[in-house]
Parts: structure tokens; sequence; C-alpha cells
């Protein structure tokens, strides 16, 4: 979690304005630690129907007090198929899929002129970001990179 935390931690623009959004969003942990902070709204978003559940458990059961973002969301959708929020977006992912996918979600992220910042954990597709040429790489952590829209 401290390398998530690193990468939320990293995001270099207001966080009051920006919806971030956590692809493959699993049993909803990210969602929760960026739910700490003052997103606009925290979407997660996951094909799986039985890790959507869990995750529905799990934000059900967390401290409300401990929410800066009052706005939580979870959508069980493919993410190939999910129409990202208008405005600012923080876009989280955790290597959920390989490169065709991750190719049609960031058409759809790019669709729109706006501000996006990516981060990227374990990022086994990072020549597909790159070669969109729409980003640039402001962090390399190692673990993960963080770009941001030109």
């Amino acid at each position: 979690m401290r390398e998530a935390e690193r990468l939320l931690d990293a995001v270099p623009v207001p966080l009051d304005g920006t919806t971030f959004v956590d692809v493959g969003s699993g049993m909803g942990r990210v969602v929760l630690l960026a739910a700490r902070r003052p997103f606009k709204t925290v979407v997660g978003v996951e094909v799986s129907g039985a890790l959507h559940e869990i995750a529905r458990e799990n934000v059900a059961r967390f401290e409300r007090d401990e929410l800066r973002c009052r706005d939580v969301r979870l959508v069980r959708k493919d993410a190939a198929e999910y129409k990202f929020p208008r405005g600012k977006l923080a876009l989280y992912l955790y290597n959920p899929f390989r490169g065709p996918v991750l190719e049609t979600v960031l058409e759809h992220v790019l669709a729109q002129p706006r501000e996006v910042t990516l981060l990227y954990h374990t990022p086994a597709e990072r020549d597909v970001v790159e070669r969109t040429r729409a980003f640039e790489l402001l962090e390399d952590f190692g673990f993960a990179a963080v770009y941001r829209r030109l």
C-alpha cells in the first residue's frame, strides 16, 4: 500500500477538481486509499463480478469519517467499454491488462481535451503509453511511472 500512497502523493494537480479512476480496481483497496484524499470523485472500474462485490463490501464497511471524498462509486464494467467522466482525471492502473485493451482505454481517455495524470503501477506496457505521444513522463519510481497528458 505504501507504493500506492506514493503514487497518490505524486498527482500534480489540485485533487478537489479531479476525478480519480482506478481501472481494474479489484477489491477496492486503492479506491479506499484515494477516497481518504479530497478528490472530487473516486471511481473503481472492475470487470470481475466477484471482485466487484468484495469491493462493494469493503467500501460499505469503511469508516465514513476517514473519507475526504464523499462521492465514491464502484462500476462493474469492461474497461474497454467504460465511458470516462468529463473533466480532470487521475487514472490509476496496476497493470490491469495488456496492450490492445490499454490502447483502447487510452483512446477513450484521450478523446476529450482535458488534464490527465496517469499513475501506472508495474508498467509492463509502458511502450503503449509512450507510443501515444500524448503523455510526458513526470516521475519514474522504478515500480511505477507517473505521466501527465501534454
